[in-house]
């Protein structure tokens, strides 16, 4: 008997309806003889808002009342309280058996036992993840209209990290393509963890994962995002071969610069990727390179608010940072220091490292040679690569033979600065009005001796002529 119950319980289920005939043929007496309870037998007493019951471990009682306003407007509005609560009478005695959800829903239950939500970690945890936790018991919903509210049950930090995201702010403007928790982190069902290799938010998958969106120049073009094609930049820079090529989890992806949660436009002064916080964020990874910068007088300058001073990305970029060994690399970065010190650059391009460097060579000094990279100093200060006292040996990096009467070189002399050069700007001058009166004297003496050959001509005379030399 309580077998047949048992299989008429799951008839009243839209799914166990072909069951239902069978036992309507096979065992006609049983069938007849049961009649289950219908929601209005069950509402005769979880109506009660007051109704609560005993649970002794949690030494504590549970309500157990039923909003019947809220079942009818759910996605289960047309089942019976007993397709889910397995019971043959109503009143029923004692706690019933646990909803078991993947009876009917066989193939979300099998993604969620291989997923981060239904797999042993989950289990593992406190409190362990269940299908009411998300769809909610009575008021159940499709997972479509699930939003960040639902994860942030569990995941508040991240929710709320979230909340102040540009993706966030993107969808309360209106914009429904912008990022959600699915969005990346992929169906709620077979959601991974993010150390498992077939996760969307995998360190490996996460540039191809974000490129979903900021790889489409139609949306870049809808909502005005100002690289359209920053996947293909950061795939051909250092850190995309790393990924791609190399398969490193230690090369920088997406999050690390931008965040995971609390990603946010790089004009927002709280933002990883404002140019006030760039160094940090780099420095995450390349604390050694911080650490050095940061006693530069790059790094000074940047602490103290100056907005022209120079921060990574506007020597390295920030998507397509390349190698520092790569010989258009160098040449590039000399008119990139040009952009700041713009005299420097002219007066360097006057000498024979500037011209070289001009036609596309890069084995001659540039700019960090002899300055450094990243420790640059003022030429006061005794530990700059330039100070007169550490020119030598910045010199003989190149120039082995180098001496003290050889560092005499200025390397950015300028003809037109006084101040700077006065012997080089005196001498240049001194050549300019040579030069000038060389050619006034000899372009007179030439119409001169052009009026004395055009009269002489006029009158018959033979030319005039250079005297000859004597024997």
């Amino acid at each position: 008997m309580t077998e047949a119950c048992e299989l008429l319980v799951n008839a009243r289920n839209s799914r166990g309806l072909l069951l239902f005939g069978v036992l309507v043929l096979f065992v006609p007496v049983a069938a007849s003889s049961i009649e289950l309870p219908g929601a209005k037998e069950c509402f005769a007493c979880h109506a009660d808002r007051d109704l609560k019951r005993e649970a002794p471990a949690a030494r504590r009682s549970l309500s157990v009342f039923v909003d019947e306003a809220v079942l009818s407007g759910s996605v289960h509005r047309g089942l019976e309280c007993v397709a889910c609560h397995k019971t043959a009478t109503a009143p029923h005695e004692g706690r019933l058996a646990a909803v078991r959800c993947a009876e009917c829903h066989a193939k979300s239950g099998a993604a969620l036992r291989e997923g981060v939500h239904g797999g042993p970690r989950a289990h593992a945890r406190a409190p362990t993840p269940t299908c009411a936790g998300c769809h909610g018991t009575h008021a159940v919903t499709r997972a479509a209209s699930l939003g960040g509210e639902t994860c942030a049950t569990c995941h508040t930090a991240q929710v709320n990290a979230y909340k102040e995201s540009i993706h966030a702010r993107s969808r309360r403007t209106g914009n429904s393509q912008a990022a959600t928790c699915g969005s990346c982190h992929g169906e709620a069902h077979s959601l991974l963890a993010k150390t498992d290799a077939r996760s969307p938010t995998y360190h490996l998958n996460l540039p191809r994962t974000c490129a979903r969106c900021h790889a489409d120049p139609e949306i870049a073009e809808r909502y005005k995002i100002p690289v359209a094609n920053v996947y293909q930049l950061y795939m051909d820079s250092i850190h995309g071969k790393a990924v791609a090529r190399s398969g490193l989890l230690v090369a920088a992806v997406c999050s690390n610069c931008h965040g995971a949660h609390d990603i946010r436009p790089r004009n927002d002064s709280t933002s990883r990727v404002h140019r006030t916080n760039v160094p940090q964020t780099c420095g995450g990874c390349h604390a050694g390179v911080l650490a050095v910068w940061g006693e530069s007088i790059h790094g000074r300058e940047a602490r103290a608010g100056n907005p022209a001073a120079p921060v990574c990305i506007d020597c390295h970029t920030a998507h397509e940072i390349r190698r520092v060994e790569a010989e258009a690399w160098k040449l590039e970065i000399v008119r990139e220091c040009g952009n700041c010190h713009a005299e420097s650059l002219r007066t360097y391009r006057d000498t024979f490292h500037g011209q070289v460097t001009a036609l596309g060579f890069a084995r001659v000094a540039r700019c960090s040679d002899c300055h450094g990279a990243h420790e640059i100093l003022r030429a006061t200060d005794s530990r700059s690569r330039v100070n007169p006292a550490n020119l030598v040996v910045t010199c003989r990096t190149c120039h082995p033979a180098a001496n003290a009467n050889f560092v005499k070189y200025d390397p950015h002399a300028d003809p037109e600065n006084r101040g700077r050069s006065p012997l080089l700007y005196y001498a240049a001058r001194f050549m300019t009005w040579l030069l000038v009166g060389t050619f006034a004297f000899f372009g007179l003496h030439t119409v001169l001796w052009g009026v004395r050959a055009l009269v002489a001509k006029r009158r018959g005379e033979a030319p005039p002529s250079e005297p000859e030399e004597p024997a």
